[in-house]
């Protein structure tokens, strides 16, 4: 019997060892600090806050684009913190012109009716041409007329320099004026009326001012201010009687009674003129009296 050939079982095979790992580079102190490397800080995710809002994209941020050169804050005007006092401190420098304005041209109307007072005294013994008589006369129209525009003009300019003192004095003391503007125009501009309404506005107006600024001496204020009215009482009571002597002389023929009328509008004149002129030195420290610091009458003095 013949034996059959079996093949050969293969031999076991071993397992392949494993490649040998290899480590990764220990980084050195140049990778670092390369220039190409950026050390950025991130929050741990606990700390990261919790966005609120619609979530998803919110697309693209479009840059701005305006059609328009931009140009805010080129046309902002500064704000003035002091309008008031500014607006006082214009019409008070207005007033002081006016006053200068009107001196000047009572002063050349008292010019003009004293060479008018002359020549009528020439007159009276010899006569004098015509041309003069007709040039005489024009000058004292004009002078009339001037000085009667310059009165208006300054008691227009008195009325804006007190109203504005009014309102910078009841600002400055947070409370409204009690009297309109309409009644303080005229209690300040009306002739005669003037002679009581003008004290008493600007009488609240100091006791105003004294107080709520301890530094004004009340008293100096009102020495000031009774000067002030006095000169006023004596400017009015002079321009009546010139009024008065003017319209005798024109209802009589006396050459004398028109004399005496010219002498009293010369009186007039000048007194105005003085008193114009006095305002304008006394306007800017009607309420500059700040109180004296007191001086010691005993001084004591060390004796080595």
């Amino acid at each position: 019997m013949a034996a059959t050939a079996h093949p050969a079982a293969p031999a076991p095979t071993r397992p392949a060892a494993p490649a040998p790992t290899r480590r990764a580079p220990v980084p050195t102190g140049r990778f670092y600090r390369g220039r190409n490397v950026r050390w950025v800080a991130r929050r741990p995710p606990e700390a990261i806050p919790i966005r609120r809002g619609p979530s998803g994209s919110r697309g693209p941020r479009l840059i701005p684009r305006y059609v328009y050169i931009p140009t805010w804050g080129l046309r902002d005007e500064p704000v003035k913190p002091d309008a008031t006092h500014d607006r006082i401190e214009t019409s008070r420098a207005r007033l002081l012109f006016v006053l200068v304005v009107a001196g000047t041209a009572l002063a050349a109307s008292a010019v003009i009716h004293l060479v008018r007072y002359l020549l009528l005294a020439v007159n009276r013994t010899q006569p004098l041409p015509d041309p003069l008589i007709v040039v005489s006369d024009w000058l004292i129209i004009f002078g009339g007329v001037a000085a009667f525009l310059a009165y208006v003009w300054a008691t227009l300019a008195f009325m804006r320099w007190v109203m504005d003192l009014r309102a910078g004095a009841y600002e400055d003391a947070r409370l409204l004026d009690p009297r309109r503007p309409v009644w303080v125009g005229v209690l300040v501009g009306v002739p005669l009326v003037n002679l009581i309404g003008a004290p008493l506005v600007l009488g609240e107006v100091a006791a105003l001012r004294v107080a709520h600024d301890p530094s004004l001496d009340a008293e100096r204020v009102g020495r000031r201010f009774r000067r002030l009215w006095v000169a006023w009482v004596i400017v009015n009571v002079t321009a009546v009687l010139a009024l008065i002597a003017r319209a005798v002389a024109w209802g009589s023929d006396s050459v004398q009674t028109g004399a005496n009328a010219l002498a009293m509008v010369i009186i007039s004149a000048a007194v105005s003129a003085a008193f114009a002129f006095w305002l304008t030195r006394r306007v800017p420290v009607l309420f500059d009296a700040v109180t004296a610091v007191p001086v010691p009458k005993r001084r004591w003095v060390a004796v080595g």
